[in-house]
């Protein structure tokens, strides 16, 4: 695995993206509609990340990644421990999101964690008929997660300020119930787009089709709105699957027209 961590400061909100798995090569043009596709240069870096943020003095983490193992490892290399963790927030439940909150045993990896999650979301994920449909590897990890966190989340259903400074947002598209996550600071706010968008053309092209997407044109539409408010605040975006590490800026240039910057911000 190539560098693990990369850790930044924004204004007052100290961070870490967490490098959960090694960078897939793919194309961007197995995301694209057909009419969008590239004839040359759509091969690129498909990260997966997850989140750690020190905002007004509460430990957070985006998102949890793949195993209870990895995350906690880079957390400890900058002197935080699952311990430590007080808020978990989750952009969806895929895998690479929330695998990692389970160890081994099936207890917390975050034991002292609160957990935060889209009510529409939950919903979907506890039906059976949901649950159903995923295969039996995939159906009885989802059947104990589940379980476990049933009594455990804290479930959203609107955007709202769910605590100091921290926005819960509607995102839905790219899966059920995806949420995003905007922290207020000293200036602009950071916001974290979760999977709204693969790659910086589907940021800069919000209009642009991903055809993975759950829901492909709830997703555009929800891209469009995250997009024109990423850009009228001047925040920083983070995002868990642009090449790592993911951080960048978004400017309007026209309308459904943005231009994405990527920034390494380092401690």
């Amino acid at each position: 695995m190539d560098e693990q961590i990369q850790r930044f400061r924004h204004q007052d909100i100290e961070g870490a993206v967490i490098r959960i798995m090694d960078d897939e090569i793919l194309s961007l043009n197995e995301f694209l509609a057909e009419e969008h596709h590239l004839d040359t240069g759509d091969e690129y870096e498909f990260a997966y990340t997850c989140c750690y943020l020190k905002h007004r003095d509460k430990h957070i983490l985006i998102d949890a990644g793949f195993d209870p193992d990895t995350t906690p490892g880079a957390l400890e290399s900058i002197d935080v421990s699952p311990e430590d963790i007080e808020l978990v927030l989750l952009t969806h439940a895929d895998r690479d999101h929330v695998a990692g909150l389970l160890m081994a045993d099936g207890t917390f990896t975050y034991p002292n964690a609160q957990h935060v999650i889209g009510k529409e979301l939950w919903d979907n994920l506890s039906d059976p008929a949901t649950l159903d449909a995923l295969g039996d590897e995939r159906g009885a990890f989802f059947r104990k997660f589940v379980k476990l966190f049933d009594e455990a989340m804290q479930l959203c259903e609107q955007e709202e300020e769910i605590f100091d400074g921290i926005r819960f947002i509607p995102s839905p598209g790219h899966r059920i119930g995806h949420a995003v996550y905007e922290f207020a600071s000293e200036g602009a706010p950071l916001l974290h787009t979760g999977d709204a968008f693969f790659h910086p053309d589907f940021a800069e092209h919000p209009d642009w089709t991903n055809i993975t997407d759950s829901i492909p044109d709830q997703a555009m539409e929800s891209r469009k709105a995250l997009v024109a408010r990423a850009a009228k605040s001047n925040a920083l975006v983070l995002s868990t699957h642009i090449p790592f590490p993911g951080i960048g800026r978004l400017k309007k240039i026209d309308d459904l027209l943005y231009h994405w910057t990527p920034i390494e911000i380092d401690l």
